[in-house]
């Protein structure tokens, strides 16, 4: 399980397959003060699923792995953590439905602890953060808990059709499966097919240019996807093994519809906006065939980290919540070898900026220094860390002390032994 991020291996692992036996290991962990670690299925982008401290267990939720609800008229699913997007997706397209994939997280990565860690999905410019509904597992003492309308008795079969839930104290549990109870279950958006599908591209001289032509592009509502990504970034999603003939940023817009008219309007307003951005919108890539639907194809499976490392390069993203001007002032923290991924959140107030390290396999001791340091000038920039790794975690918590003493003070009360995932910041 030792990664980049940990060192720490579990003491060893257990396999629950029942609800029952998830309840019956916390409360074992409580009466032995013994730290855990819930592993849901697959990976992710961070160390939320690894160890922190010695002798932990780590609970290997794969087997709870049932779609326990589908309902494909009013587009949700009820699912447990072992279930993956491969097995989600699966059961959608029978329906003509399709599930919310995230950014470099493969189709054998848990949905729900994908969505709970708010991990970034393609759709979240679209849709926002609001894939996850209502859930219910157990708390930090053992003892049974639910939001929304998986805490109330009703008999309506489509009882999880209301929209979001009305209990915000579900949005306490997201950030890390397990810190402050283990969800085994949760009830999901999907989405509808849509027949008609058009990606373009708008190419960008440098990464401020990029920020200015997102938030005008987010602010016709039109993209159901859109992203913003630099040459080798882009290359590797489009498979191509030479980056030099890419622009140095290109803006990716994916528009969706029932219509080819509809598809047909988009395109002449945004290809308006982009002639008043000095630009032009385009539906291919110099050099590069069939852009538009390899793009397609990596949104909605998409390939995880195999497609930015390799065998004897390791990849690590850092993952930041940023406004324009700081990434003006972060972005050139990176070795010109650093991917980089943009995505507009709040109507462009702010986004979703994931530069990475890329480095020799070996030599991970000398690239934690690297990434601890840049961690620390972007912190000084004020930069967000959503989800902070364990290497930065003093760092941030140092950086953000009145946030940090309330996160332990909620901590506290509801895991007073600090048996789940003991020193992750992750809430």
């Amino acid at each position: 399980m030792t990664n980049f991020f940990s060192d720490y291996q579990p003491k060893k692992t257990v396999t629950p397959t029942t609800q029952k036996e998830v309840q019956e290991i916390i409360r074992k962990a409580n009466r032995d003060r013994t730290p855990l670690v819930p592993v849901s299925a697959g990976t992710n982008l961070q160390d939320t699923h690894l160890p922190s401290v010695k002798d932990a267990i780590a609970v290997d939720l794969s087997q709870l792995n049932d779609i326990t609800y589908f309902d494909a008229r009013n587009r949700n699913a009820v699912i447990e953590p072992g279930v993956t997007f491969s097995q989600l997706e699966a059961a959608c397209e029978a329906e003509g439905l399709r599930t919310l994939t995230a950014i470099d997280v493969p189709g054998n990565a848990s949905v729900l602890s994908t969505y709970l860690e708010m991990v970034p999905l393609y759709g979240w410019p679209k849709y926002h953060p609001w894939e996850l509904l209502t859930m219910k597992g157990f708390r930090a003492d053992g003892e049974p808990f639910a939001t929304g309308q998986m805490a109330m008795s009703q008999d309506r079969p489509d009882k999880y059709s209301w929209g979001v839930s009305l209990a915000q104290v579900a949005r306490l549990y997201c950030q890390a499966q397990g810190t402050l109870g283990i969800i085994t279950t949760a009830a999901v958006t999907l989405k509808t097919i849509a027949p008609e599908n058009q990606v373009f591209f708008f190419s960008c001289k440098n990464i401020n240019q990029t920020t200015r032509a997102l938030k005008a592009f987010i602010a016709t509502e039109e993209p159901h996807e859109i992203f913003a990504a630099n040459k080798l970034y882009l290359a590797e999603l489009l498979g191509q093994e030479n980056a030099a003939d890419l622009p140095p940023w290109t803006i990716v817009i994916v528009t969706r519809g029932f219509e080819k008219a509809e598809i047909a309007y988009k395109k002449k307003d945004l290809s308006a906006l982009a002639r008043q951005l000095k630009g032009e919108l385009t539906t291919r890539l110099k050099g590069v065939k069939n852009a538009g639907e390899k793009i397609l194809a990596e949104i909605k499976s998409p390939t995880g980290p195999s497609l930015h490392g390799g065998e004897d390069t390791g990849w690590t993203p850092v993952v930041t919540i940023a406004t324009a001007e700081q990434i003006k002032k972060c972005s050139g923290l990176f070795p010109k070898n650093s991917g980089a991924l943009l995505m507009p959140l709040q109507a462009g107030g702010c986004f979703y900026y994931q530069p990475d390290l890329r480095y020799p396999k070996g030599e991970e001791k000398a690239a934690r220094k690297t990434y601890q340091t840049i961690c620390g000038k972007m912190l000084k920039a004020n930069v967000t860390f959503p989800r902070p790794s364990a290497l930065i975690a003093k760092q941030v918590a140092a950086h953000n002390p009145s946030n940090f003493k309330l996160l332990k003070s909620i901590k506290k009360a509801v895991d007073p032994h600090n048996i789940m995932n003991p020193k992750k910041l992750g809430l």
